[in-house]
């Protein structure tokens, strides 16, 4: 019989101590407190966050109030739907460690990427952008397509098993022919968190860019874009945020934004897009530039509830009790004989956990079925994402019940 899990955690705090990244029992428990504030966590056992996190209590008056607003002042209503706008991206820049007025929204990442592709210039010898063979397929499908303009894409494979990586396999493809890198801070499958830091500074020493997709870490991993020393930083909402769908965001390095003019350029890009000058785009200033056409304000309505929850909690906060959840997850499912593919040491992993219990497709489908919420990826098995307010009884339920489905299988 396995121990219950204070003491396991108990148990694994006194084997830890002498190391550099202690597990450690029950950390930030206070964080439970706001369980509450979540509410589908009374109906479901809720582990997937790294898909699309629990909706906050305060999203559903939100987006009254963003429809009484259209509704009693009409057109009026852009009064106060632009600057909230413009609040809420500041919102999700905190969490980046973004100043204000350095962040925009934007309806998802192929969006914003379409846009940053559309500043670069392809037809010299710099038009190369080095990417690895683990990046979200969505932003593949966009940078290989930028080859009609002139690029040459350059994908280069970092990992021999599927989980752990050689990252200096990326840092010597980058060259001076590089115009671009950009890198997933965790990889979507296997939840390997990425050292930023040494492709940021091969990046500079050619003259290369670097845009940080953080889609997968913000919230759940500790972020400074400015300490990184990215000229971009994007992703979405609909992960560790809890904001939802249509909620992308885009940091921009401010020396970087005012030197580029993106082709894909929209009304609100324009200096004075309220005068509708029929003229040529005059760049509105920094990472104004990059708004794109008419704002997504209800999305933006829905997004700010989660980006104040996670920032409420403390993305330091959070990212300790990630740890303290997901170790005991990772350990306890190898010690049940199910395969884990993503990196066994902490400070190497994201926010879940990648489990192949067996037959991982039918194991995942009956455990939606029986209210587990988690999700299934080809080739690597199911992904298990507890947030700050799962408990450690929700995670060792969720293998329990992988073993109980695998019996009846059987």
């Amino acid at each position: 019989m396995r121990p219950a899990w204070h003491l396991w955690h108990r148990k694994r705090l006194g084997a830890e101590r002498a190391g550099p990244s202690p597990i450690l029992e029950g950390v930030h428990e206070d964080l439970l407190e706001r369980r509450s504030d979540y509410p589908i966590l009374s109906r479901r056992t809720y582990l997937i966050n790294n898909s699309l996190g629990a909706m906050h209590r305060l999203t559903r008056q939100r987006l009254i109030d963003y429809a009484e607003l259209w509704d009693t002042d009409g057109v009026v209503a852009w009064n106060a739907w632009i600057p909230e706008v413009a609040r809420v991206a500041d919102l999700v820049g905190a969490i980046l460690g973004a100043p204000p007025g350095t962040t925009v929204l934007r309806q998802n990442v192929a969006d914003i990427i379409g846009t940053v592709a559309s500043c670069l210039d392809f037809t010299g010898q710099r038009n190369r952008i080095v990417y690895s063979d683990r990046e979200w397929p969505g932003s593949h499908y966009t940078w290989a397509e930028q080859r009609r303009y002139g690029a040459e894409t350059v994908v280069v494979p970092i990992s021999d098993n599927g989980v752990d990586i050689d990252q200096q396999r990326l840092v010597d493809a980058i060259d001076e022919r590089t115009l671009l890198v950009p890198i997933s801070h965790v990889l979507f499958r296997t939840s390997t968190l990425v050292d930023v830091r040494p492709i940021v500074a091969r990046a500079r020493e050619v003259g290369a860019l670097v845009l940080l997709d953080a889609y997968q870490s913000a919230g759940s991993v500790p972020i400074d874009v400015v300490d990184l020393d990215v000229d971009f930083c994007v992703g979405g909402s609909v992960k560790y945020l809890c904001g939802g769908p249509g909620a992308g965001w885009m940091y921009v390095k401010p020396s970087v934004a005012e030197t580029l003019k993106p082709a894909n350029v929209g009304w609100f890009g324009h200096v004075r897009g309220f005068d509708f000058e029929f003229a040529d785009v005059v760049y509105a200033p920094g990472v104004q530039r990059f708004a794109g056409g008419t704002l997504g304000v209800p999305s933006a309505y829905a997004a700010a509830p989660g980006y104040q929850g996670v920032l409420d909690a403390g993305v330091e906060r959070i990212r300790e009790r990630s740890l303290s959840l997901t170790q005991p997850l990772l350990e306890d499912a190898l010690a049940r004989g199910f395969t884990v593919n993503s990196p066994r040491e902490g400070r190497h992993r994201g926010g879940h956990v990648t489990i192949d219990p067996g037959n991982a497709q039918q194991v995942h489908d009956e455990l939606l079925a029986r209210g587990y919420a988690v999700d299934h990826r080809p080739g690597v098995g199911i992904r298990v994402a507890p947030h700050f307010y799962n408990t450690a009884e929700e995670c060792t339920a969720v293998l329990d019940e992988m073993e109980r489905i695998n019996k009846e299988l059987a």
